[in-house]
Parts: C-alpha cells; structure tokens; sequence
C-alpha cells in the first residue's frame, strides 16, 4: 500500500519503509532516493526519455494517507537503535516530469544513505526494489488516495463490480 498523485507538474509519492538496523550499534539514516526504471512503452514512449530517474526525499508522515492538520516533518537524518527498525512513510517528489508514469509497471528501487559508514566513503545502498504498479491505478491520477501495488486486488474488484 502506497498513495501518491501524478499532475502535470509533480509526481508525489509515500511509501512506507522500515528501517531495521541488525548491528548493536546504532545508525543514523542521512538520506533516501526513490529510483524509478523502466516501464512498458515503447521506445518513443515519454517513460524512455524520462527514465531512469531518482526522486528525492522530501519529508515523512505519520500514515499513507495524508491526515488533516496532520503537519509533514520535513527530511532530516533519523537514529535506528540497535537490533531495533523505525517505520517511516517517506514523502518522494519529482517537479516537472516529463512523463506522467502510464506505461508501468515500473521497477523501484529505495537507495539509503546510512552513517557511519565504514573507510570514511559516503555510499549509498540499494535496500529494496519492487514493482511499482501505476498501471492499476483507477479513478483520479490527481488525487492523493492509497492506492495497492496488487494486480489481484483490481482483478477483484473488477468481477464484484462487473
């Protein structure tokens, strides 16, 4: 489960994460991207000249669903204990895209900046990839609402509804 909107000039997207830290030490989260790649179009299909893309991390919420009066806590490095996880839902932007994401499914890939890291190198690291399903996505492409990556669950919802 995810929300996000596509507009003609931002794509907004929450997707809940846990952080799990299996180490005893603890390790502070610096940074996250979104990459996107992919898709279905073909090759002159505004998904090819768009994609790959990162999308950056911009704040995160309390659920997928924006909350009223609710306020956004902006990106800022977060502690993970421990043998402890932190769930976040990270908020992921792209200003002006050049494709309206219609041709997915896409792959997704969550990259994470964790410190400390070890010989004093600033690495990112890929910590999940899964399929991002824009494809599925009924109703308003404007409205942030949650939405499923679960092909089954339109395939469901399609035989109740006819």
């Amino acid at each position: 489960m995810f929300s996000g909107t596509i507009t003609g000039n931002k794509i907004i997207l929450y997707i809940p994460l846990v952080f799990h830290n299996p180490a005893p030490a603890t390790l502070v989260v610096a940074d996250i991207k979104l990459r996107l790649s992919g898709g279905a179009g073909d090759e002159n299909s505004p998904d090819r000249r768009a994609l790959p893309k990162r999308m950056f991390w911009i704040a995160f919420h309390g659920s997928v669903y924006p909350e009223q009066g609710k306020h956004r806590q902006y990106a800022m490095p977060f502690a993970v204990e421990g043998r402890k996880s932190v769930e976040r839902v990270i908020e992921f932007q792209w200003d002006t895209p050049e494709t309206q994401l219609k041709d997915g499914p896409y792959t997704a890939t969550v990259e994470v900046l964790a410190l400390p890291q070890r010989w004093r190198r600033r690495r990112w690291s890929s910590v999940c990839t899964f399929q991002l399903r824009t494809d599925l996505w009924s109703g308003n492409r404007n409205a942030l609402i949650p939405r499923t990556n679960d092909p089954e669950f339109y395939e469901a919802i399609r035989e109740v509804t006819g």
